[in-house]
Formats: C-alpha cells, structure tokens, sequence
C-alpha cells in the first residue's frame, strides 16, 4: 500500500528505504582483468549476517544536482555511495537533491561488507524513487560496478542480494556472476570481532597479494563447490587464511584459543583484521568472553544468519 500511495506523488520530494545484510567473506579468487566491470568480480564463499544497513533517499527536485551522504548521522564522502547515485542521476534528465542515509550496526572497513549493503541499498531505495523500468538485478549491477571500480569489494554485493551460505561460482554482477547456496540453519549464531587496518584496495591492487590469493583460491574454491558444505566451508576458509598470510598476530591467537576449547567452526574475515565463530546460543557468553581477551568490547558482535538478502522497506 505504501509502495502505491508513494507512487501517486509528485517527485518534488521522495523518499524510499531499503535493508541490506552484511557479509562475511570466508575465501575467494579476483577476477578483474574484463575491460566490462559487469564481468569482473570474485568467486569463493560466504555468509550474509542480520547485521546491516538500512538506507534511506530521500530526493528533492533542485535547479543543480547535489550529493549528500551520511553514515550513523555523520557526514562522509561515501565514494561509492556516490557513485551509484550519480550513475542512477544520469540515468534522468532532471536536477534533484539526493540525500543519502545509512544507519548501520557494520563498523566501516573492518571486512562486514558495509560498502556493499550501502551501495546496493542504495540502488534498490534510488532506483524504487526514480523508476519502475529498473529491476532488482539491473540495480543490484549499479551497486556491484560502484564497488569495483572504488575497488572496494568484488563479490560482496552479488551474495547480499540472495543473504544465506553461498558459493559465488562464477565471477561477474548479479545476472552475470553464479551464485548457490549452502543449505544451513538460520537460528546458528555468530560471534564476530572486526579490527581495522587491512585495506581492501591495497590488497587487491598489490601483485603479490593477488598472486598467493588467486593461486590459493583457485584451488580451494573448488574444493568447496564440489562439496557445498558448511565444515567444507569451514576447513577451506582455515586454509586459505593461513595460507595466503594476511592474518596478524591477534587473530592468530584468538583463532587458537578458540579452537583450543573446542570451537572450530572459527576463520579469518577477507578482507579484514577480523575473525569470526559460529557457535549455539548457550555457547555465545563463552565465545564472547574469549575473544573479549584480544578484542575491546566494541569490537565483538553477536548475530546470526540473514537468508533473505537485500531487499526494500
């Protein structure tokens, strides 16, 4: 009802909202040497996570085109925010005021996907505004090109738009890239810890990062596409964390102290200096407390399982 009372206003002032869950990369595989951004992308696995951002756009007719961005009222630059708007801008022949507000439970750049819930909430509230001949999948491939072309992820929009375990076995957009799901309980509960400092761009711009990750993801990549499994999963994400060498010395310990006392459903974040722990209710106190020995308080949070994906409010 609300979608058709909106549609019946002029545009002079609009406003649509949209939630998108976070993600969490366990392995992955860069493929971004296409000239057509659409084709570039990632394969691997991951999980979409309740924690996320809900955007809302709010669009006012103007006489010049302006920007606004704020992340948790406060004002950002928001560059990849940005770029969709203004992508999804040029796409009309008018002028507006677009105001662009995410209220998110994901801190920014410690690997929960917060670039991509933004870009691709973005698009589906924007796009909602602006017209109904974009489909979701045609949005959705807005906010994967802002992404990479910020180089600030490659695969995360692609699994936010379908939430659950996935496995992203061809790389490109959504429409373009193939994903699948991992069959898995959605009451499992995470624990996560997210530390800053590990720099997306950097990563993926440096020759022998890219060299260790794709050599390392080509092969567990495949592993876990020919058995689709959550302890697959598990095992492959152990793998390539250690093998790929990015984990500093927190996480390594707070890895081992967990596994020590029996958790080992536990990895590293790609690309953060982060780590997570799935875990049973009655057992979330424990993991808390034992990550909370490396981790401040701030950095530790609890959610579980989105399977819904991105989607509109």
């Amino acid at each position: 009802m609300r979608d058709e009372i909106d549609k019946t206003l002029p545009l002079r002032r609009r406003t649509a909202k949209a939630f998108v869950p976070g993600h969490i990369t366990g392995l992955f595989r860069i493929y971004d040497e296409e000239a057509n951004p659409l084709q570039r992308g990632s394969t691997g696995a991951g999980f979409s996570v309740q924690m996320g951002t809900t955007t809302t756009v709010e669009v006012v007719e103007s006489t010049i085109s302006k920007i606004l961005v704020d992340y948790n009222d406060v004002r950002i630059e928001g560059p990849v925010t940005r770029t969709v708007t203004q992508r999804l801008l040029d796409e009309t022949s008018e002028s507006y005021t677009i105001h662009v507000k995410h209220h998110s439970d994901l801190p920014i750049g410690v690997g929960f996907g917060a670039s991509g819930a933004g870009a691709l909430g973005t698009a589906y509230a924007l796009g909602h505004i602006f017209s109904d001949e974009f489909d979701n999948q045609t949005l959705a491939q807005f906010a994967h090109v802002a992404e990479v072309e910020n180089q600030s992820g490659l695969g995360d929009v692609i699994a936010q738009t379908v939430g659950g375990f996935e496995i992203r076995t061809r790389p490109g957009a959504p429409g373009i890239g193939a994903i699948h799901n991992i069959p898995c309980d959605s009451d499992l509960k995470v624990v996560l810890a997210g530390g800053t400092g590990l720099d997306t761009r950097k990563v993926l711009t440096n020759p022998e990062h890219r060299s260790r990750i794709n050599r390392v993801g080509d092969n567990l990549v495949s592993m876990i596409i020919d058995s689709p499994e959550i302890d697959t999963f598990i095992t492959c994400a152990q793998r390539f964390a250690f093998s790929v060498g990015l984990a500093n010395e927190r996480i390594k310990q707070t890895l081992n102290e967990l596994k020590e006392v029996g958790f080992e459903r536990t990895g590293m974040v790609m690309l953060g200096n982060s780590i997570f722990c799935f875990c049973e209710r009655d057992e979330i106190s424990q993991v808390s407390t034992l990550i909370s020995r490396n981790w401040n308080a701030n950095e530790i949070f609890v959610t579980q399982l989105d399977t819904e994906g991105g989607r509109l409010l």
